[in-house]
């Protein structure tokens, strides 16, 4: 296993708590890509995105991009 339980752990609560912004990697929403810098920082570990697609999979989370609405969409109207 390449990630220990404690690193599982820690990457698990970063990607639910935080941002990638907080650790100094580019954007708001975490992307394999950045989840795998931040990884490569936090642990010097190098993962590839199949690998880490498995472990999230474990973790029970999944890659989604987040639904686009409109700025001034009303609700209660639709």
């Amino acid at each position: 296993m390449v990630l220990t339980a404690e690193e599982q752990e820690n990457i698990r609560r970063a990607i639910e708590e935080k941002i990638p912004e907080d650790f100094g990697i580019t954007g708001k929403l975490w992307t394999l890509g950045r989840t795998r810098q931040y990884i490569q920082k936090q642990f010097h570990k190098a993962i590839n995105e199949r690998t880490l697609s498995d472990y999230m999979k474990r973790w029970g989370m999944s890659c989604q991009r987040p639904a686009k609405r409109a700025r001034k969409q009303n609700p209660t109207g639709i």
